[in-house]
């Protein structure tokens, strides 16, 4: 006797098992995208390493330095260049990368556009390594007061502004005994964390100016100073 063939009966495809693995496709597409755009770097951001980090900025030194205490003594009003370039070779020798709550920055560069500044950096933040942008258009209010203004605030092309901002107000409160004897630092730094206007009051060795203008071009800052006793 012949056997009769078994007929097999084709597997039918799952709806559930369908969306899973759609979902589950979705979902590592958005993770690749999110890395990529965490990922992202600015053209801007150039940071350089200066030659001998150990020594003091040439540029602070010989310019920048010169230029403030040569102006400061005449007690008048005067004016102050400060180039982008010799700026942040001055931030390049600081000690970095700096804690700024669970997170670690380093690698800063700072740019001077018509009316907009940018603060650019490498930041570390669980696991996650991104160029960090803050991007601020600075104004005086009426009664002499200056606001950064903060626009945005971005890790590589993801919005984080609130994100950085409860992490510089931990690192802040962390840190509060680096302003000891220097309130108005103190002040001036919880109003930029705020997003708040601040005096524009600076002491730099036993010399006090107030800013009372400023103006942002392109590589430059210039501002007006005025020095009190």
């Amino acid at each position: 006797m012949k056997k009769e063939k078994s007929e097999k009966t084709p597997a039918t495809r799952s709806p559930l098992r369908f969306w899973g693995r759609a979902i589950c496709l979705l979902t590592v597409l958005g993770v690749v995208g999110v890395l990529r755009m965490c990922r992202y770097k600015p053209g801007e951001y150039l940071p350089t390493a200066p030659a001998n980090p150990q020594q003091v900025s040439p540029y602070l030194t010989h310019k920048l330095g010169p230029d403030f205490f040569n102006q400061v003594q005449l007690e008048e009003p005067f004016i102050l260049e400060v180039e982008q370039a010799g700026l942040n070779d001055i931030i390049s020798r600081w000690p970095w990368p700096q804690p700024l709550g669970d997170a670690q920055f380093s690698n800063p560069v700072i740019v001077f556009s018509e009316g907009t500044i940018q603060l650019m950096g490498r930041l570390e933040y669980k696991g996650i390594s991104s160029v960090l942008l803050i991007q601020a258009e600075p104004f005086q209010t009426q009664d002499g007061q200056v606001n950064l203004n903060i626009q945005s605030i971005r890790l590589g092309m993801l919005p984080v502004t609130k994100l950085v901002a409860k992490l510089a107000k931990m690192a802040f409160q962390e840190n509060l005994s680096a302003f000891e004897g220097e309130p108005q630092a103190e002040a001036a730094v919880r109003a930029i964390i705020n997003n708040e206007a601040f005096d524009p009051i600076f002491a730099i060795s036993r010399n006090t100016v107030k800013v009372t203008d400023f103006s942002l071009k392109d590589r430059l800052l210039t501002m007006t100073c005025v020095p009190s006793k």
